[in-house]
């Protein structure tokens, strides 16, 4: 069982209490600073109380100079707050029974045994504390070891900058880069000391105190929630604990868990540029070359501005293409570039993209599944809840999508960027339905559509130039209870086959997973001629993959899925139906990405959209009057550059 010591460090400047789960490294590390002394208060087998207990201290001493008397006094302090959050904890874990009497254990160091020497270790209890071995089994430390353990130190801090860690996934990380050190935590502490890595329990606790009552609060380390808390009698600290249930599919952050933060340097990634090499054929139209260079000087600017950036490009506008000069700017200036996007398919069609246009970078797809989660990367392409395993990483991270499931209104996957973008690093949002936040924050005037400002740029229009589909609406009064009673729906029918006998393919999205199947056997029944043509998909369907990739290949010439296609797939020659276009999962963007589906290849830039509703809806029509709107803007801005749209390389 790990234990970590709570000390108090009193020098020629303002005394500060520490914690550390090995004293010795932290009596070696001081030793160095004349005149300081340790004072040991107690110690824990809890982290999180460890941490709650230094920042309460902290806040009492303020900064000033402490004696004997106000040691004692600490200790007094330290041991009336354990009592609290003893019986604050008691209060809320009712159906549970604590393991020893105490749901917290905490040992209060002893008046003639609590002081150490910062150019000597003393003897007794502090001794004791530094033979534990830090974050878990492993050598003793001595002083004799201070030369290795500098070194090690550094080649430590090399493959960790940038990343954010519990101590459960830090093992694995090392093994796989091929760490050697035998002294792994003592060297984390000594870069914790040095400033140079930051550590804090997964699962942080305070007191809440309200005009009323005084609760036990909890905050998750790693991902910042207060909600998904579980209480929990923990087998690895013998005590009252909890842990995240809110990120729990990146790993257990509990109260006893260390998670290690290792901030990212402004260095450069590689000591040449020729990641920074661009291979594009491609050429940009007036307003897609426009709309590049404008996100390229955002990401290259050096004076202190915006840090954040906004690219609203409609769909089918080219925004991959489009972030080209931005890339390579971060890549020729030796930086790594992070693209998050919320979802796992978008990930794997996009690195390979990438890998061709820049031949000489190292791309990697980072998802939940990925073996190339833990390695080093020009370009890494990730799901957004993968970001949060880094930190302060990354010049610049581009944030696809910023308006999808699951990152919109998802506080925690906010904060995973966030943090994963370095000090001074800038952040590009791309989107074709920028939520009201980000327009609010970035756009100067939603109302009127302006093309760009310092924070933004507006690309109404498509690379091909021709206009976005404008759908059409159809309402089919009981259209739930006419497809359950196997009864005609001529519009969903006709749709359907109009497009088949015309050679294209047909995405038939519904509201609900449940709603897969049985819209499937409807048009397989009616429509018996293609039924073997046709396939349902939904997020949970373990044949996901296989199912898009046979209808890439046109293998399946009907897709009937859920909103999990709405974006990030281009299938040429396709057109969309809605079935349910009422529904509440049917708002105004998710219509506008479904009906972009439609039309994005230059040699087959027409196409049906077609919304089939129960009941006259607002969101179908709200889609419409966007679509039509930047159709109008967009055909603006090319009779103003008619004269000279050539189009231009990057």
């Amino acid at each position: 069982m790990r234990e970590y010591l709570l000390y108090v460090k009193v020098g020629d400047e303002a005394a500060h209490v520490y914690v550390t789960p090995c004293f010795a490294v932290d009596q070696t590390y001081w030793r160095e600073r004349d005149g300081c002394r340790l004072h040991v208060i107690g110690k824990s087998p809890s982290l999180a109380l460890a941490f709650y207990l230094r920042g309460v201290l902290n806040a009492r001493l303020q900064g000033r100079d402490v004696g004997e008397e106000d040691i004692a006094a600490m200790r007094e302090w330290a041991l009336a707050h354990v009592r609290e959050a003893n019986a604050l904890y008691g209060r809320e874990a009712r159906d549970m029974q604590p393991l020893r009497g105490e749901w917290f254990l905490f040992e209060r160091a002893g008046e003639d045994a609590g002081d150490a020497d910062g150019r000597q270790a003393d003897e007794g209890e502090d001794a004791d504390a530094g033979r534990e071995a830090p974050f878990g089994p492993g050598a003793p430390f001595s002083a004799g070891a201070l030369p290795d353990l500098r070194a090690d130190s550094e080649r430590l801090h090399l493959l960790l900058q940038g990343r954010a860690l519990l101590l459960e996934e830090l093992d694995g990380f090392l093994s796989r880069r091929g760490w050697t050190g035998s002294l792994r935590g003592e060297c984390l502490q000594w870069l914790v000391l040095d400033g140079k890595a930051e550590w804090r329990p997964g699962i942080e606790l305070f007191v809440r105190r309200d005009w009323w009552r005084r609760r036990l609060a909890m905050r998750c380390g790693r991902c910042g929630s207060e909600r998904g808390i579980a209480l929990t009698l923990c087998h690895s600290c013998g005590q009252g604990c909890a842990y995240c249930t809110t990120c729990l599919d990146m790993g257990r952050s509990k109260c006893c868990t260390p998670y290690l933060c290792v901030p990212g340097k402004r260095t450069r990634f590689r000591k040449d540029s020729a990641a920074a090499v661009l291979q594009w054929e491609g050429r940009y139209s007036q307003m897609q070359a426009a709309a590049a260079e404008r996100a390229r000087r955002f990401v290259a600017a050096s004076k202190p501005g915006p840090s954040a950036f906004l690219m609203w490009a409609v769909c089918g506008a080219g925004k991959t293409e489009l972030l080209f000069p931005a890339i390579r700017e971060t890549l020729a200036d030796g930086g790594p570039v992070l693209i998050a996007t919320p979802r796992k398919d978008v990930v794997l069609e996009l690195a390979p993209r990438l890998q061709r246009v820049f031949p000489a970078a190292r791309v990697i797809a980072v998802h939940g599944s990925s073996r190339e989660k833990w390695e080093d990367a020009d370009i890494t392409v990730a799901t957004t809840h993968q970001v949060m395993r880094y930190y302060q990483r990354f010049p610049l991270v581009v944030l696809d999508e910023a308006d999808a499931f699951p990152y919109h209104n998802n506080p925690v996957l906010y904060r995973a960027v966030s943090r994963a973008v370095q000090p001074g690093g800038k952040t590009l949002y791309l989107s074709a339905t920028p939520p009201r936040y980000l327009r609010k924050r970035l756009v100067l005037s939603a109302f009127r559509f302006p093309t760009h400002s310092a924070t933004h740029v507006l690309l109404p229009g498509r690379y091909h130039g021709f206009p976005l589909p404008v759908p059409r609406v159809c309402t089919v009064a009981a259209l739930d209870k006419r497809m359950r009673q196997g009864r005609p729906v001529p519009p969903l029918l006709d749709g359907v086959k109009a497009s088949l006998a015309a050679g294209r393919q047909v995405f038939v999205f519904v509201p609900r997973v449940e709603d897969v199947p049985r819209v499937l056997q409807y048009l397989q029944a009616r429509l018996p001629n293609h039924a073997n043509a046709m396939a349902g998909v939904h997020a949970a369907d373990p044949e996901r993959e296989q199912k898009v990739r046979l209808f890439r290949d046109k293998r399946h010439a009907v897709m009937v899925t859920t909103t999990i296609l709405e974006r990030g797939v281009t299938i040429p020659q396709s057109d969309v139906i809605v079935v349910g276009a009422d529904a509440p999962v049917f708002d105004e963007a998710s219509l506008v990405q479904i009906a972009g589906r439609v039309g994005r290849s230059a040699d087959a830039p027409e196409g049906t959209v077609l919304f089939i509703q129960s009941h006259r809806s607002t969101a179908p029509y709200a889609a419409i009057r966007q679509i039509r709107r930047m159709n109008r803007l967009a055909e603006r801005l090319r009779k103003k550059e008619a004269p000279s749209c050539c189009g231009s390389r990057v």
